[in-house]
């Protein structure tokens, strides 16, 4: 390859890469919650990686939910008896 095809091969590089650029620039102009993401992101990723902690239910929270869910069915049938009756 000569230097001559070299230099063009570069050159089509660089405007490829100004062109990449400015479709950037210009996306962030339209979208500037991806940039904010991107910074949150971004500062997320300095310190060390913390694991999550999984939460856990307690007996008493899973029992409030299981009268609920058992209060919410029981209004079903009743309703649903309700209506066959009418029937």
């Amino acid at each position: 390859m000569s230097t001559k095809q070299l230099m063009a091969e570069i050159e089509r590089g660089i405007k490829a890469l100004q062109k990449a650029h400015a479709l950037c620039l210009k996306s962030e102009a339209v979208a500037p919650k991806t940039k904010a993401i991107a910074a949150k992101t971004a500062k997320g990723t300095k310190g060390p990686a913390k694991k999550a902690a999984r939460g856990r239910m307690s007996d008493e929270g899973r029992a409030r939910i299981a009268a609920a869910q058992q209060k919410r069915w029981a209004k079903v049938r009743r309703a649903k008896k309700k209506a066959a009756k009418q029937l």
